[in-house]
């Protein structure tokens, strides 16, 4: 073998995707179009290029690859979710936790049209300890705990507004996904405001 035709060779290995994370981005993708009970282990293997005694030898069930396929997914989405929220907020003026509405309305217009994956996961998925719940729910509270954050860093400590604005985020999330309306998460940021505004004012 040449030095050529050893450099495309090992390329090409590098570049293509190992057969576990292949198997957790065609479980990501599948699951999210088709639902975890529509999508059979067969459909997943076919989409990673894998057979399916390779998928078992990774992950066991079924069930423990979408559980791994989310909490892959969870890393991802809430690392892009603050930082895409930071990127807006110096690109607008506006607090964080405003421009987190603005990131949640560009994603059901692109990537996310049908919604939060992990709030769909609990929903189809909903017995108590099953893993696929418990990753699911893992991030929800992840996400939830990002939304305090942003609030404290906005000046605000209050236990009761912010679980009013975790409700407004996924409220976003769910009536833009099951909607098909981007513009949900643009009401939520409004109702946000006026929560935040409301609390602010002298009176209160």
């Amino acid at each position: 073998m040449s030095y050529t035709d050893r450099y495309v060779y090992y390329g090409q290995m590098t570049d293509r995707p190992n057969a576990h994370d292949a198997l957790l981005g065609a479980t990501s993708e599948l699951t999210y179009e088709h639902g975890i009970t529509g999508t059979g282990v067969d459909a997943i293997a076919a989409r990673a290029g894998v057979t399916k005694r390779t998928l078992y030898q990774h992950f066991g069930s079924k069930d423990r690859l979408v559980a791994e396929a989310l909490n892959d997914r969870n890393r991802r989405a809430l690392l892009a979710l603050e930082t895409n929220a930071r990127r807006r907020s110096e690109e607008t003026g506006e607090l964080v936790i405003f421009a987190l509405f603005d990131v949640i309305e560009n994603a059901l217009r692109t990537k996310t049209k049908a919604g939060c994956a992990f709030i769909n996961a609990s929903l189809e998925i909903n017995r108590p300890g099953h893993p696929v719940r418990e990753a699911a729910l893992a991030h929800l509270r992840a996400r939830e705990g990002l939304v305090h954050q942003l609030l404290v860093e906005a000046g605000v400590e209050d236990a009761d507004l912010a679980a009013q604005v975790v409700l407004l985020v996924d409220g976003a999330y769910a009536v833009g996904g099951s909607r098909r309306d981007p513009a949900a998460a643009r009401h939520a940021k409004a109702a946000a405001a006026a929560l935040l505004a409301s609390r602010s004012s002298p009176d209160q």
